[in-house]
């Protein structure tokens, strides 16, 4: 796989305009890859997802642990990606899907919600002593932004991992939820995985799903440079989680359990 697909982009043609004469000037520039992927789980379709397919075995891990279809990445016994055909395969021993009653898609803008999603009463709060202190929080983001392969064009979110005050994980789709699901399954595989002692730094929106996504994981804190949502608040607020947006130019706001910002 060249460099540049490994990043997540391709370059494509394009006809470029600039003021003040506004004159056509084609050039190159480098465009997020997003694709149709469709999982299958032992033989069986179980979903189309909207994603740039890097990080792949990653993201399936992680999309599965979230279902609450595996526990750990050692549940998945073979991974094949057909990039022609656009699938994945997987094999999990013991499972046993309940037939499909019609196509699932996800979109790259915003995932399908879970049952539990659906059900926020049903989640387990996050149990962590976890402190953060506040003149980190700027600077653990602009790691994540020096990261982000969005850099090269501007289109790709981006998900990251602090443990022990040190950023050390990350990965990046042009959804926002694949990201996350990616970065899930890339610490599923690690022994141990991180866990309550651990903070979320990411690119997108706040949304109700994106914090059952953190619950799911067990991190207590997450940070991103956007906004929160009213149902992304209520559902940190419940589930133990800190919430922190706006990261950005040397501010942030909390938003639910500030006791873990600390001095």
């Amino acid at each position: 796989m060249d460099l540049t697909l490994r990043h997540g982009v391709i370059p494509r043609s394009r006809h470029h305009f600039r003021a003040p004469a506004f004159e056509s000037r084609l050039d190159w520039a480098e465009v997020v890859v997003e694709t149709a992927v469709t999982l299958y789980v032992n033989g069986e379709e179980y979903v189309t997802a909207a994603l740039t397919p890097i990080d792949l075995d990653d993201w399936a891990t992680g999309f599965l642990a979230g279902e609450g279809l595996i526990e750990s990445a050692a549940d998945i016994t073979i991974f094949q990606w057909r990039p022609d055909d656009g699938q994945i395969w997987v094999r999990v021993p013991g499972l046993h899907l309940q037939p499909p009653e019609g196509s699932r898609y996800l979109g790259s803008c915003c995932g399908q919600s879970r049952p539990g999603f659906l059900r926020p009463s049903g989640g387990h709060p996050v149990q962590s002593s976890l402190t953060v202190p506040r003149n980190q929080i700027p600077g653990w983001f602009m790691e994540l932004s020096t990261w982000s392969q969005a850099q090269h064009s501007g289109g790709l979110h981006a998900a990251g991992l602090v443990t022990g005050a040190t950023f050390h994980s990350a990965r990046a789709d042009v959804g926002r939820h694949n990201a996350l699901d990616k970065l899930y399954g890339s610490f599923l595989k690690k022994a141990p995985a991180p866990s309550d002692e651990c903070v979320l730094v990411f690119t997108g929106r706040l949304s109700g799903e994106i914090i059952w996504k953190v619950a799911n994981m067990g991190c207590p804190v997450v940070i991103s440079n956007a906004a929160p949502t009213t149902l992304g608040i209520d559902l940190a607020e419940q589930l133990g989680i800190t919430a922190i947006g706006f990261a950005r130019d040397g501010e942030f706001s909390v938003y639910s359990h500030p006791e873990r910002v600390r001095p």
